[in-house]
């Protein structure tokens, strides 16, 4: 409808995203007082990190959701925004850079191998060819056109900065008035916080891939979910900001654990 009527895009496009936001908004509060949360939960928190530092993956390979009978957080992406989930999502051992995605990007951008001579394309190409919608693409036409646009994303990001998708970018506050900001949150690079403080690639392997592969030693993420003791161990620390000194080192400096760093005393 939006393509026929140009004029709607603006007012749709507002009322979806002030709909995600109040969803989050909701969930989050939720989230909190079935959970009896001590530490605050904002479902749209952005936080700058290193790249290198998201290194397994929530599902079992770097594909989309589409190929998949089932996902731990199946789309749309917003609805788990704020989540706090127990299980065993988080305990897959799948490296991202071992992922076709990674590889197919690696060979390209480092070997200069053709795409169409990569595992990553032939894989694609044989899904869409099954019936499966990736990336927009449902012939391999349009998926040769999808990695032109990946060959101009790297050569924009290499010679001009990475650039974030919201203006929250490398900061770790919620979302201010702006309900529309909420697309632009999503649209980062996405992960989910595993039990240990794991930060799991969850969507954005573009930009993980590129920010990978040029070195870039901060991108801002999308904190979507956490596991349940993730959330406990934020909580303990809510509750008794002591126990910060018994944290290991690997965690002070931890981004999700920002809001809860002891402010240094005089």
């Amino acid at each position: 409808m939006m393509a026929r009527y140009p004029a709607l895009e603006s007012p749709i496009l507002r009322l979806w995203c002030r709909y995600m936001s109040m969803y989050g908004a909701s969930q989050g509060r939720l989230t909190r007082l079935r959970g009896g949360h001590r530490a605050s939960i904002a479902p749209f928190s952005v936080a700058s990190v290193d790249p290198d530092r998201i290194e397994y993956l929530v599902e079992a390979d770097g594909y989309p959701n589409q190929i998949r009978d089932e996902s731990a957080f199946p789309p749309p992406k917003f609805k788990h925004a704020g989540r706090v989930v127990g299980g065993d999502w988080d305990a897959l051992d799948t490296r991202f850079v071992e992922t076709d995605v990674y590889r197919g990007f690696e060979a390209r951008f480092h070997r200069n191998v053709a795409w169409n001579e990569t595992e990553f394309y032939r894989q694609s190409v044989a899904y869409i060819e099954r019936g499966f919608e990736l990336w927009g693409c449902t012939s391999e036409r349009e998926f040769q056109r999808r990695c032109e646009f990946v060959e101009s994303l790297y050569d924009t990001i290499a010679n001009e900065g990475y650039r974030p998708q919201s203006a929250l970018a490398a900061t770790s506050d919620a979302l201010g008035d702006d309900p529309q900001a909420v697309e632009t949150v999503t649209d980062e690079i996405t992960v989910c916080v595993g039990r240990d403080g794991d930060l799991l690639f969850m969507d954005g392997r573009n930009r993980l891939s590129i920010a990978k592969l040029l070195a870039l030693d901060r991108v801002p993420v999308w904190i979507m979910a956490r596991h349940t003791d993730w959330q406990r161990t934020r909580d303990r620390l809510a509750a008794d900001p002591s126990r910060w000194r018994a944290l290991p080192e690997r965690l002070r400096q931890h981004p999700d654990l920002a809001d809860l760093r002891p402010v240094a005393g005089p």
